[in-house]
């Protein structure tokens, strides 16, 4: 029995040691740790040395974190809470530890204020798991009417908005001509998702492929609440436009105009059905202009420009061709592409313009031979006076002929006469 004594007051009088550190194996030094109503404070090197065996509490910021029973050399191991789980967006509020049992013995509740989850002052997380009481008095920028509380613990320290019911998840899918979706002025892409504040109003924006006739994209603002966890869609016409000349074929070397977008041969975009659209047809030696206004998810127009061919073949080349008011790009042009019509065709050859009117019909190809007579045919062809006078001369000629060989024969029916 002696000897079982010596034992344990060797033991009493040997103490024991506390070590303190974090989950990262960091040590927490300036904590208390208590025994049998004695306490030492933890070294740089998170250890502290007390006295005696028994059972000890460690405090951390003045705050009861852990309870253990000091042996020999025991670890504690604390974690800090620094922000609150709140989701789905963040609250702002104040959080009160109930019932916190301070280094002096006494209990408190212990008030902390937070704001966007993350709390004023860290708390340590022990073995302790205190009851908290979280008062929730903004919802990310909005203030709640009136303060909103919430019972937790500190080991589980979450807050779910939605299953409070202070929020409600809303889900859209925008299909085309939408591609983006606006909240709150965040650009949050065309498929979303977003937490909406019970009791609140949101106004979206959508983004579209869709052209106003000015030249602008068309944005639809619409409430949220109308297209939770529905499709987000927009009224329009998918138009395709095509020029075509008057032989059938997409010109490709033309422009098409329209809602200030420039098109080769075909365009095809998205517009507002029910809106009147202006569609100029540039086909270089006209242009052609129509208003449009579609009905129709899916509709094509057709502009047709009138057009012909004009070829010419040059007998001599010519110094310039002149065809109308049209200006070539060539003096001697072999083939030239008209709106239909009459045209009066000028060709400079040697110094003499030879002149040609010709009538071009849509669709059709006109082959017009361009040379120089001889000088006697022109001035012949040139001189009407002289062909009148020719003309007059011969019939002169032709009535003395018939008249002189008339004249003998009445001579000789006379002498005849005379004999009976």
């Amino acid at each position: 029995m002696k000897l079982i004594g010596l034992v344990l007051l060797s033991i009493i009088a040997v103490g024991a040691t506390i070590e303190v550190r974090t989950s990262l194996g960091f040590p927490v030094a300036n904590a208390t740790v208590c025994v049998a109503s004695q306490c030492v404070t933890t070294n740089a090197t998170g250890h502290a040395e007390v006295a005696h065996t028994g059972p000890a509490e460690v405090y951390i910021d003045g705050i009861l974190a852990w309870k253990t029973y000091a042996t020999g050399h025991d670890i504690v191991t604390v974690t800090y809470l620094q922000s609150l789980e709140a989701k789905p967006l963040a609250i702002s509020g104040k959080l009160v530890v109930k019932m916190v049992k301070l280094v002096n013995g006494t209990y408190v509740d212990l008030e902390i204020p937070f704001t966007e989850n993350t709390l004023a002052r860290k708390l340590p997380v022990g073995n302790i798991n205190y009851q908290l009481e979280v008062y929730i008095l903004r919802i990310g920028d909005y203030i709640l009417g009136k303060p909103v509380k919430v019972s937790t613990t500190l080991w589980e320290p979450k807050v779910d908005l939605t299953a409070l019911g202070l929020v409600k998840m809303c889900q859209i899918k925008g299909i085309p001509p939408v591609t983006a979706i606006t909240l709150n002025a965040t650009h949050m892409g065309r498929d979303i998702t977003a937490y909406l504040i019970t009791g609140l109003n949101y106004t979206g924006v959508a983004d579209t492929d869709i052209w106003l006739p000015n030249g602008s994209r068309y944005r639809l603002q619409f409430k949220l609440a109308e297209f939770c966890n529905k499709t987000l869609g927009v009224n329009a016409t998918r138009l395709v436009i095509r020029a075509v000349d008057s032989f059938g074929a997409v010109r490709t070397d033309w422009t098409i105009a329209v809602a200030g977008g420039t098109y080769r041969g075909q365009a095809e975009l998205w517009v507002l059905p029910g809106v009147v659209y202006t569609v100029t047809v540039d086909a270089g030696f006209t242009k052609k202009t129509i208003t449009v206004t579609t009905r129709q998810p899916s509709e094509a127009l057709i502009v047709e420009v009138e057009n012909a061919y004009l070829l010419l073949e040059y007998q001599q080349p010519p110094k310039r061709v002149i065809i109308g008011n049209y200006t070539l790009a060539e003096a001697a042009p072999r083939r030239i592409e008209l709106p239909p019509g009459n045209y009066t065709v000028i060709a400079d050859i040697g110094g003499r313009n030879l002149t040609y009117t010709v009538t071009l019909k849509p669709g059709q190809t006109l082959r017009l031979v361009v040379g120089q007579a001889t000088v006697n045919t022109q001035k012949a062809a040139t001189n009407p006076i002289y062909i009148f006078a020719s003309a007059v001369l011969a019939i002169v000629a032709a009535a003395a002929y018939i008249l002189l060989r008339g004249i003998p024969r009445r001579r000789q029916l006379a002498r005849g006469q005379s004999h009976s």
